[in-house]
């Protein structure tokens, strides 16, 4: 199981910089030995053998973009929802046959103004009148 551990550590480490070796890879070989064939195939053969994880890193990249620009647009839309949720709730408070004190307003997750505290605090008297004489 530590076995496992170490090897998935490995796996994450070395699937994180295969694009950049990659790379090196064809840069290298294009440039010092661009007409030689290594591991049974040539530059091309092995430019196309490898370009099935650069495009997919290139398209998840891509989708990434797309959910950043989404959660924008969600946050941009939000903020007018909550305007109308606001509107909402101010008509059935404004509204007669329903009002603050209503089912439907506590249904919207508000509280009835009958079911409010009046906020009035009151303090206790010190029960050691004796701190206070001396």
């Amino acid at each position: 199981m530590i076995d496992d551990n170490i090897e998935n550590k490995k796996m994450a480490k070395t699937n994180r910089y295969i694009a950049d070796r990659i790379t090196v890879f064809r840069t290298a070989w294009k440039e010092l030995a661009p007409q030689e064939s290594f591991a049974g195939m040539t530059l091309a053969g092995f430019e196309a053998a490898t370009a099935l994880p650069i495009t997919l890193r290139d398209q998840i990249l891509a989708l990434e973009k797309q959910v950043e620009g989404r959660k924008t647009e969600r946050t941009k839309a939000d903020v007018g929802a909550r305007q109308l949720l606001d509107l909402v709730v101010n008509s059935v408070r404004g509204t007669p046959q329903h009002g603050p004190d209503s089912s439907l307003y506590r249904a919207l997750g508000y509280i009835r103004k009958s079911e409010r505290r009046t906020g009035l605090t009151r303090k206790g008297l010190e029960k050691s009148s004796g701190a206070n004489a001396a």
